[in-house]
Formats: structure tokens, sequence, C-alpha cells
């Protein structure tokens, strides 16, 4: 198959498409992926791709790497207030939907790699009205909900022209593949997509943690991790908040490993509360290097917001936690929750109960034997259901569906 991949998103940025597009060039397909000059998320752009002829050289070497053409479209840069990052999705949409229509129009199939926001999309519905080329999406973040956050109420006027721009947009798909279950009643209840178009696809991991020796170095404290966004709808605060109640005792340490909107005021937190021998902060790292951060971790954690569906998203770091084979722990709703349970790899509490974080640390820093099991269940669990193999079968699947029914 000859496949355009519509993502805002993509390398030197740290998603998961970034496996996807290679795998499918070795799987014997021809991919192009159109996206936005890379600046997430301190909404500063990448070094090397600050001008066009940069940009260029960086797409040929990454082509000769990788055999995934690339095309970045000029967007404004995400900054850190959210007028910029709204000019940053319109910019994004607008620029992206006039790259489409200089685009040859042999593309079998347009995969939709959703992330926020949902108007990163209009160039994949663009493309389709151009062509009549199938439009799938892989959708990892609804809406309009998610737009909640960034307009401080459901009750925004502005939240008017954002329901009708998603339920617009996600109905033009012909087929919506979804990261979590409970978007599937959510898409289908506000957005009215209709059911026989939806279908749950969990994201995959890097597996290569399972055969590494993670054991971490026994210390006398307890070394808890937190890696990925650190960002307001992470509640990495709830982290912050926990040690706060645990206070500046010797038997523990949280290691913050990551970047986003809520790092500094959350270091300053830190600071203010006497916690920074408690509370670590890293920064952003290398893929290459995290193998050593999740190797000195004992637990891992984990945490999203819970006041609407958006809490109800499996992230995709449960997966890549999973296979350090360390006990989890989490202050997170829906998905999350329900596989954490079921995987029986650690234990949950409700979403922003940062007294219910504490008190499970606290267990976890006293009782450490009562979590024994939990990091080779997690790993039993990804092997069954979240391996890079598995995810492409499934994808490869639902594209080449997708475009023999278009075909018929």
């Amino acid at each position: 198959m000859k496949i355009l991949i519509v993502t805002q998103y993509y390398y030197p940025e740290q998603f998961q498409i970034n496996d996807i597009a290679p795998e499918l060039v070795k799987r014997g397909h021809e991919v192009t992926v159109l996206c936005g000059v890379p600046n997430y998320p301190k909404g500063v752009v990448f070094k090397s791709y600050k001008t066009k002829g940069e940009r260029e050289l960086a797409e040929k070497e990454y082509f000769e790497k990788t055999g995934v053409r690339v095309m970045h479209v000029e967007q404004v840069p995400r900054g850190n207030n959210p007028f910029s990052l709204l000019l940053n999705y319109i910019s994004f949409a607008r620029n992206s939907k006039k790259a489409v229509r200089q685009f040859n129009k042999d593309f079998d199939v347009v995969l939709g790699y959703q992330l926020s926001p949902i108007s990163s999309m209009c160039a994949a519905l663009e493309y389709k009205k151009l062509t009549g080329t199938p439009v799938i999406y892989y959708t990892l973040d609804i809406w309009p909900v998610s737009a909640e956050g960034m307009l401080k109420s459901k009750n925004n006027p502005l939240m008017w022209p954002v329901k009708r721009m998603s339920r617009k947009l996600y109905q033009g798909a012909d087929k919506i593949l979804v990261t979590s279950r409970p978007f599937i009643d959510y898409l289908k209840r506000v957005n009215g997509v209709e059911m026989g178009r939806l279908a749950y696809l969990p994201q995959h991991a890097d597996s290569k943690m399972l055969e590494m020796d993670m054991k971490a170095e026994d210390n006398a404290v307890a070394d808890f991790l937190f890696a990925g966004n650190i960002g307001k709808g992470q509640r990495a605060d709830v982290i912050v908040e926990a040690a706060k109640l645990l206070g500046s005792r010797g038997d523990y340490r949280i290691h913050m490993v990551g970047d986003g909107r809520m790092r500094e005021e959350l270091e300053r937190k830190v600071k203010d509360e006497g916690l920074t021998d408690n509370v670590v902060f890293y920064g952003n790292q290398k893929r290459e290097d995290m193998p050593s951060f999740y190797k000195m971790a004992d637990a891992l954690l984990i945490t999203l917001r819970g006041n609407n569906e958006v809490g109800n998203t499996m992230p995709g770091k449960l997966q890549m936690y999973m296979t350090t084979g360390k006990p989890i722990l989490g202050a997170i709703n829906g998905a999350a929750n329900e596989v954490i349970h079921e995987a029986g790899c650690g234990d949950c509490v409700k979403a922003g109960d940062s007294k219910g974080l504490a008190d499970l640390m606290l267990r976890f820093i006293e009782h450490p034997e009562q979590f024994e099991g939990c990091g080779e269940n997690a790993r039993s669990y990804f092997k069954e259901h979240f391996t890079l193999e598995k995810y492409m079968d499934e994808l490869e699947k639902e594209l080449s569906s997708i475009c023999q029914i278009s075909k018929n």
C-alpha cells in the first residue's frame, strides 16, 4: 500500500508514530508523513529544523535511514500560553491542508494519527475530498472534551464551534481506531460516529526492556519514577502533593524524568516545600538512556486528570512501564486503572487523590513484599496484549481492509 500519514507531531518529537511509520516500510509499504515543524513540548523549534534548508537536509537523512518520506509544514510554535497554543493548532490545520492539495493523487489510504487537537486531521479529510481516498484515524485524544481544559469550561462560548468541528471531522473518517474502550461510547454518543466504524486498538510499546535485567540496587531507599510529559493533563502535581504529605523522610526518592508546561512550577513548589532531596527533576532524556532511569526505580508512578472522559484514557507510558518488570502505582481512573488491576501489576487510587497516592507509596516503602510478583505480572500482560508486532498486525489488517472496501 501507498500510505499517507497525517500527524501534527513526528520525529524528533517523541511519539509512538515514530515506530509505526518505519515499521510499515519494513513490511513493504510506501510511507509519506505530513507533519508540523517539531517544537513539542516546549514550543521551541528543534535544532536542525529552524530553516527550510535544515529541514530538507533532515528529511533527506531520515529517509535514507528509515525509508519514510517526511514533509514538514510551517506552524506557529506552541509557546507557553493558551493563545499561542491555539495559533499552533490553527496554523498546522491551515498549512497542512494547503500542502495536501499539491500531493499526488495516488495514495491508497490516509492514516490520521490523531493526538491533540482534532483539527490536525483537517488535511486528512481534505485529501479525501480531493481524491476519494479512504481515511482511518488512530485516536489517542478525544474531542471536544479535551478542549474543555484549554477553554477552562465546557460552557465557554468557543466550545460550540469546537463541538461542531469535532463532530464533522470524526464523522468524515471511514474508520476510527481508539486507544481506550471508553472512547468508543464517547465518539458514538457525542460525535454521532456509527458503531461499525469504531474499533479498539491499544497502543504498543518498545519491548527491548522485556529481557533486560532491570533489578534496582538495594540501597535502603524506595526509588519511585515518573516518566513522560509533565503537563496539566498528566497531573504530576498529584505526585508532588503526595511527596509533601510524605515529608522529607530519608527512605524514599521520586525521580521525575520528562518535561512540559508544569515542570518549572512543580520544581518551584518542591524547592519551597524543602523536598529537593526527595523529588528530583531530570528533564527530557534520550530514548536510549531511559533504561538506566527505569533500572534505578523500585516502582513506577502514573497519574492523569480524571474530571472527564479524557481521564478514561490509557496513557502509552503504561505499556512502557510494564516492560520494565516494576510495580506500578497510580492515581488514575478508567482504562489504565482497570488494566493495572486486571494485570495484577500494582495498585491505584482515584485520579487526583494525592492523599491516597501518598498512602499507597508509604505502603510500598514500609511493606515492599506486598508488591512481589507485580513486575512479572506486568511483563506477562504486556507480552499478551501490547507488543509492536501485535499492534502492527492489527493496524495493517485495518488499513488493508479499508482499502479493499474502498475499491469495492
